[in-house]
């Protein structure tokens, strides 16, 4: 089969469309032939090897996958061949948790192999696109709101980095609670798109002082929540701004992982501070986001698409911010 790998970490360069064996099966498992799958920023990480996670090379990228079961292992009875299906990244064995993608090789390929237990169907009216589009995003914004943070109707919700998939799902799922929505991106164009899909203020923190814009929201507007994709290069606006018994939502590290933490306004203000990992998600979210997005609630953004082949031209698409959404992977 072919498949988009590496065999050095670095730059675009460094993936090739190449061929590779094909996945064989064992116990308790399936064969994906994969359809869609949609890139995240970890993959870009992971190849350039500045993830702290460990990446066995070569490596065969790929978190986010959708695509129709075409094999099974003799023992599996709850997945059917032709299904058509999602995938749960994170795998839980005697080996203990791996990922998709990440410590196992991923979808960004023409066949994936995965645990029947890790497949959540796709609801007929749903394309494989929009399917590859949730785990990452709607998925880990689902989790976020409503399991970690328990969101309540009517709250207000800053959201960083609007334009990428995470963001822009956090604000459709946002919106569901009726929240006031704060949204910011880089550039209007990205804003003005936030805006479409319901976002009520947006700030652009390339052209204005985000700490200064948030000053002025504040005054009618107190910030609940934050979702926050950046992590370091906005922990002190996000610790200022937040309103007390207010909750900081840390998605990921686009931004930086560390930082000079001032201890003092976490407990005079009675701040949360909660991690959120899709990978602890459960089948019962991935099943739901499934159903909100087939019934139209959700309107996956689908920034471009690009064949297997192309992938080094899509990920540089990621690199260089330009994406409102998601970019696709079709084998």
């Amino acid at each position: 089969m072919k498949a988009i790998i590496y065999h050095e970490f670095g730059e675009t360069d460094v993936l090739k469309y190449e061929e590779v064996s094909n996945p064989e099966l064992g116990p308790g498992e399936v064969l994906i032939e994969v359809k869609s799958s949609s890139i995240n920023f970890v993959d870009l990480r992971l190849r350039s090897g500045k993830s702290p996670r460990p990446v066995p090379l070569p490596h065969v990228g790929g978190v986010d996958v959708a695509g129709i079961v075409c094999e099974k292992s003799d023992d599996v009875s709850n997945v059917e061949t032709g299904q058509r299906v999602i995938i749960m990244p994170a795998v839980r064995s005697e080996r203990g948790l791996e990922i998709v993608g990440v410590n196992l090789h991923g979808g960004f390929a023409e066949y994936i192999k995965i645990p029947s237990s890790n497949v959540v169907a796709i609801p007929e009216g749903l394309s494989f696109d929009d399917a590859a589009t949730l785990p990452t995003c709607y998925v880990t914004a689902w989790y976020a709101f409503c399991e970690r943070a328990n969101i309540g109707k009517g709250e207000t919700v800053l959201v960083h980095a609007a334009g990428s998939g995470t963001g822009s799902a956090a604000i459709q799922v946002a919106k569901l609670f009726d929240s006031f929505v704060i949204a910011t991106a880089g550039s209007d164009e990205k804003l003005e798109k936030a805006k479409e899909i319901g976002a009520d203020v947006t700030i652009n923190y390339n052209s204005s002082d985000l700490g200064e814009e948030l000053k002025q929201v504040t005054k009618e507007h107190k910030i609940n929540m934050i979702f926050d994709p950046v992590g370091a290069s906005v922990w002190k606006e996000n610790t200022q701004y937040l309103a007390p018994g207010g909750k900081l939502l840390l998605i990921g590290v686009a931004g930086g992982g560390v930082t000079e933490a001032a201890i003092g306004p976490l407990i005079m203000k009675d701040l949360s501070v909660l991690g959120v990992t899709v990978f602890n998600a459960r089948v019962e979210h991935f099943e739901k986001v499934a159903q909100l997005a087939d019934e139209g609630t959700f309107k996956p953004s689908i920034h471009s698409r690009f064949h297997l082949s192309e992938a080094a031209a899509a990920q540089k698409i990621l690199e260089d911010r330009q994406q409102f959404g998601k970019v696709i992977l079709n084998p």
